[in-house]
């Protein structure tokens, strides 16, 4: 029996692939919410460690459906770092389990204005660095911190990093999916014009 040939990936669907990082406070968990928003929204409560979060499921759906259709992957950019794994994926019922980008210490978002000393940001940077010209969705509620997103948006195209800053409040709208979704799924000219790079 021959064995199953590896294909190179092509530059087309090379140029698809987008890799989403994802905050949870302020992205899928806004707390507290009213009980009127929590009906209308059609929120859900969990308990993890120790906090009660207020979450849509059908933004959790999201990025489930996403992996499962597109050229994406999830990765966790959270100060919850490994309990995004081990409590929040069991208990928003994902289907997937995404990779985790770990904190490094307990300076968790105080340097969010400071792209230079804010952990997430020197993560970011760094994958960006190390991974050519692959394509990056940013989601976090403090990359409404103008230093940050400024530095960012100078140094990397908005072809190359997506950045999205809900408001904490709120957390993701159908409107940030929407750009999700289109940025994951570039129209035909854009991924040949990137083939063609």
């Amino acid at each position: 029996m021959a064995a199953a040939s590896s294909s190179p990936v092509s530059a087309r669907r090379q140029a698809r692939h987008v890799t989403v990082f994802l905050d949870v406070d302020g992205v899928l968990n806004s707390y507290p919410v009213p009980q009127l928003r929590l009906m209308t929204e059609g929120r859900k409560k969990l308990q993890a460690w120790d906090y009660e979060l207020h979450y849509r499921p059908s933004v959790v759906e999201f990025f489930d459906r996403l992996v499962e259709t597109h050229e994406v992957d999830v990765v966790w950019l959270s100060t919850w770092s490994q309990r995004c794994k081990t409590e929040l994926e069991p208990k928003f019922g994902l289907r997937n389990s995404f990779d985790v980008i770990e904190m490094p210490d307990d300076t968790h978002n105080r340097y969010a204005n400071d792209p230079q000393l804010w952990w997430k940001a020197r993560a970011m940077e760094d994958w960006l660095d190390s991974h050519g010209h692959q394509r990056a969705v940013w989601i976090d509620d403090d990359l409404q911190a103008p230093v940050t997103r400024q530095y960012f948006a100078e140094k990397y195209s908005a072809e190359r990093l997506k950045i999205i800053a809900p408001d904490f409040a709120h957390g993701l709208t159908r409107a940030h999916l929407k750009e999700i979704r289109e940025f994951a799924h570039p129209r035909q000219g854009t991924a040949q014009q990137e083939d063609e790079a």
